[in-house]
């Protein structure tokens, strides 16, 4: 016997008429006819008296009757908890290295939070390796980073722009005013960088090691404000991906000979559900994006060309 049967059953028992069980339900009364004579035959019981449209149930009837009506009453009991658990989904976790963050929390904590404070959003800043790490053990509903996607074949990567990476000093430096400078150059420069878990780690490398240098890194640090005051302080410079310096900041930028880009976009889990209050943040991020590069809300500088996620 299925629910369907069972609350057909409830409703004739309820009504002691067909029509009215029908009208109830929303469906036919032929419907409701052949379910009856569906579980009569199935039980092998005789649920009902019949005198003409009026029907009574039998003493097996209301046997049957009370123990459906456990079961519907069991099944009304877990869709309650059933929505009560998807209302405590409410609470999205988020990803997102420092260096986007500095763009993109204003808005989620600002705006979005405004036009929607019934989502909680946990937010973790950190680098873009731990971010993919976190979404690939479901320990984050997504994050918003800068990747590669050979990274892992376990996650969906939506990218939405590109970041590009410059050298980043103080105004006082020989080389501030320069237009450009080439990877070469900057192979004896003293540079405080970002740790390895960050993907601008794995570019810098790759990019001195296409001319068969290394960089001459003094000190690697998990904070992006860490790296900002030791810049400040002159005792290094930096290469960072551009919209994580501020005007603020107080710092030049100089864009690479041989550009250096950074894939940011969104990344989830394969397989994994996106619960509506998830796919409402990750829309509001794409549009706001969309808003950035095409529109100039707020654009900060080094988005490349939007990709349709």
């Amino acid at each position: 016997m299925t629910l369907v049967q069972m609350r057909y059953f409830y409703e004739v028992c309820q009504w002691q008429n067909i029509t009215k069980a029908a009208e109830q339900l929303h469906v036919s009364q032929p419907t409701v006819t052949v379910a009856m004579q569906a579980i009569e035959t199935e039980t092998g019981l005789n649920l009902f008296h019949r005198e003409g449209r009026k029907i009574t149930v039998t003493s097996d009837g209301a046997k049957l009757l009370s123990k459906i009506s456990f079961i519907l009453g069991e099944v009304t009991r877990l869709d309650d908890e059933i929505r009560d658990m998807a209302h405590r989904h409410a609470k999205v976790r988020i990803a997102m290295p420092l260096q986007l963050g500095v763009v993109f929390l204003p808005y989620l904590l600002g705006e979005f939070h405004e036009a929607h404070p019934e989502i909680e959003l946990e937010i973790i800043e950190t680098g873009g390796v731990s971010a993919l790490q976190m979404v690939e053990e479901e320990k984050l509903d997504f994050a918003l980073t800068n990747y590669t996607v050979d990274f892992s074949a376990r996650l969906n990567y939506s990218k939405l722009f590109d970041c590009e990476c410059t050298f980043v000093t103080r105004f006082e430096h020989p080389l501030a005013k320069r237009h450009t400078v080439s990877i070469r150059e900057l192979c004896d420069e003293p540079l405080v960088m970002l740790d390895s878990s960050f993907f601008i780690d794995r570019l810098v490398q790759d990019a001195f090691g296409h001319i068969g240098e290394k960089p001459n890194v003094i000190h690697y640090s998990p904070y992006l404000h860490t790296v900002k005051n030791l810049v400040r302080s002159g005792i290094a410079s930096t290469i960072l991906a551009r919209p994580s310096v501020l005007p603020s900041d107080d710092f030049v930028q100089i864009p690479l000979l041989d550009p250096i880009f950074i894939n940011s976009g969104l990344v989830v889990k394969k397989g994994r559900q996106t619960l509506d209050d998830v796919r409402l943040v990750m829309n509001y991020l794409r549009t706001l994006t969309k808003e950035m590069l095409i529109e100039g809300k707020d654009r900060p500088q080094g988005l490349g060309v939007t990709r349709e996620a």
